[in-house]
């Protein structure tokens, strides 16, 4: 579930936090400050209470259902919460409930920091958490947890397709999933791809929602192959001669990306660009033509990868 306002657009999100230090309420501060920036009403305790507020009613806003609880875990954070103790306790009273008539839901979000161990709060269970360790957090950290308050899918489902069985006759059916371009996909976000690039018009889709590409290829010769920007999806292709890994690849717009063809020797790698932003480095690991193939067929093999968030910078690599 996604907390937003009447007209559907805005997400609600209380933080829960302990007051480890003024550091750490300094740095949790800075982070519901970046949320609201980015479009998260956030209600925190240092924006919405006043000398003499009632705090246990301030911390009972954590059960209304209204809301997405962001749970900055730190160990004593989880220390309070498993003791029951002080504000982190109470706050942990009033959003069990809500937890437990909605044992599938994802209402609190759990944001690790200053926690060596990634422990969380036993009434959290073994729910899924964002990793803000570290100083500063990854930025692609923020991304998630951002699209996740904003209700976007980090790998979306993709659509359901139809029952070949139902559909066709059963002599067709073997034949249509032999064509079938659903062949042609690797959905994760790094990967290796062997493809045999005289299939499915030479087109490999790699990645998935926003951040999928569709990288064409075409013969160009024995070691080399073309990869083209004609794909809807692609508004620009770059060859990056020699670079063999992400940290190589650096700031990807640094490539040219003017021309609509790209011939990509092994060793070298392509830069790819989306309509969404986002970007792919494909590197060239084999590249056969038909005469030459241990198959008799043309082949292609490269490893990939694509940064989570719409940015051109490439850092570690995180392939095979």
């Amino acid at each position: 579930m996604t907390a937003k306002d009447a007209d559907g657009s805005t997400p609600r999100v209380f933080i829960s936090y302990s007051w480890d230090s003024k550091d750490h309420e300094d740095w949790v501060l800075h982070l519901a400050t970046r949320l609201r920036s980015n479009g998260v009403d956030v209600v925190l305790d240092r924006w919405d209470t006043n000398l003499g507020s009632d705090l246990s009613l301030f911390m009972e806003q954590a059960a209304d259902t209204d809301f997405r609880v962001v749970a900055i875990c730190t160990s004593h954070y989880v220390a309070k919460a498993n003791a029951a103790q002080g504000g982190v306790g109470y706050e942990r009273k009033m959003i069990t409930p809500s937890l437990m008539a909605d044992l599938h839901g994802n209402r609190v979000v759990p944001v690790v920091r200053d926690n060596p161990s990634g422990e969380l709060p036993r009434f959290l269970g073994s729910a899924k958490y964002v990793d803000f360790r570290g100083d500063p957090y990854d930025e692609a950290a923020y991304y998630e947890l951002l699209q996740d308050l904003h209700g976007l899918e980090q790998t979306p489902k993709p659509p359901l397709g139809r029952n070949p069985f139902g559909a066709l006759p059963p002599e067709e059916v073997a034949v249509a999933l032999r064509d079938d371009a659903a062949r042609y996909v690797q959905p994760a976000l790094d990967g290796r791809v062997s493809f045999n690039y005289a299939n499915n018009d030479g087109r490999y889709v790699i990645g998935a929602g926003e951040r999928s590409f569709t990288v064409q290829f075409s013969t160009a010769g024995y070691g080399s192959i073309h990869v083209v920007a004609d794909p809807g999806d692609i508004k620009s292709v770059a060859l990056a001669q020699g670079v063999a890994s992400p940290d190589q690849v650096g700031d990807a717009s640094r490539f040219d990306a003017s021309s609509r063809v790209r011939t990509a020797r092994v060793g070298d790698a392509v830069i790819l660009r989306n309509v969404h932003n986002y970007w792919a480095a494909v590197f060239i690991d084999e590249v056969y033509i038909r005469d030459t193939g241990p198959t008799g067929e043309p082949h292609v093999t490269f490893h990939y990868v694509i940064p989570p968030v719409p940015s051109p910078e490439f850092e570690t690599e995180k392939g095979p």
